[in-house]
Order: C-alpha cells, then sequence, then structure tokens
C-alpha cells in the first residue's frame, strides 16, 4: 500500500488501514495552439460519465460543457477566473486475492475558457498571455502548487452560476499533495486536416509529459463514431512513442472508468492490488458493457415475472428492491417503470380474459383495460407504449 512520502511508521499504518489512496487525475486538451475551438472533444463528457455513471445523470449534449463563456460565468465561484475545473470527488474499491483497497479520486479538467464577446481566452495579458500556447498550458497543467479557496465543484455550464442545486462542494486544501495522473484526451471522430492538427499537438503533449516523468496514458474519445485512418495512425503514434491508448466512448459508456482505473495503476504501481493495467480492446468492453445491460434488463423482467403476479401491483411497492435499481441505473427510471407498466398491463389482459363475461367480447375487453390504465396515476407516463 502506497503511502505519504516522509511520514513516519506509525503515520503510515494508520494510512494503511484507516484511509483510502488520495489520486488526483487530471484530464487535458489544449485543442489549437493558434487558433480557438469551441467544439467539444470529450474531455467534459469523459469526466461527468465517470463521476455520474447513471443513465439518467449523463447529458450527452456537449453544449452542456462548452468553453464559450460569459464573463460573469468566468468570475462565478466554479470557475474562480481559472483555467481548470473541479469534478469533485469519488472513491472507488478494487477487489483482489479476497481483499479490497481503496482509491479516493478527486477529479480535474484542464479546458481553455473563451470569453463570449471576444473569442479569445480570459486573462490574455501579462504572464497569462500564453494560456493558448502548448508551453503556457502546460505549465498550467504542471504547476506544482495548486490552491483554489472558494471555488466550487462544477457539474455542467447550466448551473455554473448556481452550485447549490446541485450540491456543489469545495475545492479541497492540499489537492495538489495528491499523487498526479494524466488523461491525455484526443478526439477520433475527424479526418483529414482537422485530425491531422490534433494528432501534431497530441505528441508534443505526450512528449512534455515525458520529458518530465509524469505517469499518464492517452484516451481516444468518441470512438463509436471514429474514422479507421484516424484511429491507426494515433495507434502507430502511441507504438512510435510507447505510450499507452485505450479507445473510449462516453456516449456508450465504454472504457470510461477503465481509463481512471488504468492511470491510477500507473501511478499507484503495485501498491493497490486488483487495479486494472491491461487496456481492454474496445470491441470487447462493447461487448461486455452490452452483456451488462441485457443482464440488468433480464434480471428485473425475471423479478417481475416471479414477484409481482397481481396486475394491482404499484410501482412504490419495488422501487426498493435491488432489481429495480440496478435497472434503472443503467438504463433509466423511465425505460425502467416501462418495462413494470408493460407487465402490469400483461397481467390484467390475462385476467380480463380469462373472465366469462366478456371472453368473446373485444371491444369491452378494450374499454376495461383503458379504464384500468386510465385509473392508475403511476402508469399514465406510458399509455402510449402500453397501446404499442
Amino acid at each position: 500500500m502506497a503511502r505519504p512520502e516522509n511520514d513516519s511508521k506509525m503515520k503510515a499504518e494508520l494510512w494503511q488501514y484507516s484511509h483510502p489512496i488520495l489520486l488526483r487525475p487530471d484530464v487535458i486538451r489544449l485543442d489549437g495552439e493558434n487558433f480557438s475551438s469551441h467544439q467539444g472533444i470529450g474531455k467534459s463528457c469523459l469526466c461527468y460519465r465517470f463521476m455520474y455513471p447513471g443513465y439518467d445523470d449523463y447529458q450527452q449534449d456537449h453544449r452542456s460543457h462548452c468553453s464559450l463563456l460569459a464573463l460573469h460565468e468566468f468570475e462565478s465561484d466554479v470557475i474562480l477566473r481559472e483555467h481548470f475545473l473541479y469534478w469533485g470527488s469519488t472513491t472507488r474499491t478494487y477487489d483482489a486475492k479476497g481483499s479490497s483497497e481503496k482509491v479516493h479520486f478527486e477529479v480535474l479538467e484542464y479546458p481553455v475558457f473563451y470569453e463570449d464577446v471576444t473569442d479569445q481566452p480570459f486573462g490574455i495579458n501579462s504572464s497569462k498571455k500564453s494560456i493558448r500556447s502548448l508551453d503556457g498550458y502546460m505549465k498550467t497543467v504542471l504547476a506544482s502548487t495548486l490552491d483554489s479557496p472558494g471555488k466550487m465543484s462544477y457539474k455542467n455550464r447550466d448551473l455554473i452560476c448556481s452550485p447549490q442545486e446541485y450540491g456543489s462542494v469545495a475545492f479541497p486544501l492540499g489537492i495538489g499533495k495528491h499523487r498526479r495522473g494524466y488523461v491525455v484526451v484526443i478526439d477520433v471522430s475527424d479526418n483529414g486536416p482537422t485530425f491531422e492538427n490534433r494528432l501534431r499537438l497530441t505528441e508534443k503533449m505526450v512528449a512534455h509529459l515525458a520529458s518530465r516523468k509524469q505517469k499518464f496514458i492517452c484516451a481516444a474519445t468518441k470512438r463509436d463514431e471514429s474514422f479507421a485512418t484516424s484511429l491507426e495512425k494515433l495507434s502507430e503514434l502511441a507504438r512510435r512513442n510507447k505510450f499507452t491508448l485505450i479507445e473510449v466512448s462516453a456516449k456508450s459508456n465504454v472504457n470510461v472508468s477503465e481509463v481512471f482505473e488504468i492511470v491510477a495503476a500507473k501511478v499507484l504501481g503495485k501498491s493497490v492490488q486488483g487495479l486494472q493495467t491491461q487496456v481492454p480492446p474496445y470491441s470487447d468492453a462493447a461487448q461486455k458493457t452490452l452483456s451488462i445491460l441485457d443482464n440488468a434488463r433480464q434480471a428485473f423482467r425475471t423479478y417481475l415475472q416471479k414477484r409481482v403476479t397481481v396486475a394491482s401491483e404499484l410501482l412504490t411497492a419495488i422501487e426498493h428492491t435491488e432489481e429495480y435499481k440496478a435497472c434503472m441505473h443503467l438504463h433509466g427510471k423511465f425505460e425502467t417503470d416501462k418495462m413494470f407498466a408493460q407487465h402490469v398491463l400483461t397481467l390484467r389482459n390475462d385476467e380480463v380474459s380469462t373472465s366469462a363475461n366478456v371472453l368473446d367480447k373485444v371491444k369491452i375487453r378494450q374499454q376495461l383495460l383503458e379504464a384500468y390504465v386510465a385509473g392508475r396515476t403511476d402508469l399514465s407516463p406510458y399509455t402510449k407504449y402500453l397501446k404499442e
């Protein structure tokens, strides 16, 4: 188990058994040295999916994380006139050989924020005028100290000026002392000159990190929309420069957790058992994700068939079950509740169909079913789908 440097033996033992390992993965990308670009490349979506993995939590619209801000947004407590975002913290448990260990992630992202009036980066003056250049950007990223009292955690642009609405937390003191790893992001959903520029910049960024002996990996984002030629060129760059490349889709939630787990393994080494060190092929990871989704759906259907046997059962009676929670986490509340609604409607249809009074009266049976749905307020949002 890793411990803070220069600790006494007693303090090291307390660290080992009482506290999770502290890790600061920094997600970085400068998308042009001499031009501004507000096209989303996947940094924020990658962080968002890792921090908020639930189906209903994730926002696929990249405009929710746009780097083009008004002055009052740049001066808000969430941005605080600084070119980095604090996403908050999350603790993950990793199991190996019958034991488990915790890693505590404090996630930071380094965008360059542009003013919506001038279309120029904020802070273009004196010592900060080079923030848009590679050297200036990397100087910001690699700063040994990072103290930002008053800064609050970020979730999306709509809530920049109202962090209290999503339970924003304060930027922690001493985060600069956490062990650091870097995720260099490159969007592979383009080809041609646009991608060639990104590739050259990626090579410079990884060279910058490697020359300073920093631990890092490269994440190829938007893999589900990628160009084969772009992936081939990036893979060749990774082989030539001997850095770890992982293909990821935040939209489909493929290899997202693995990005942070693998960079944690690079930083922490063998001090934490159970961390994944091998990069899973994207096709295998995508298939695994589909299997997890299918298994959760099937488990919930099986639960409904075994436990919900009368049409009068209410949705509120099953919302506490593990099967319902797992399905809702992966498929969303609407889809999960719709499955329940379709199940109880099938039960009601069977009940009506076996009634001798309406056995051969199709119109009356339909009226009874419609009346049943109309009387169930928990089914009303799904009426359209129940008629299909």
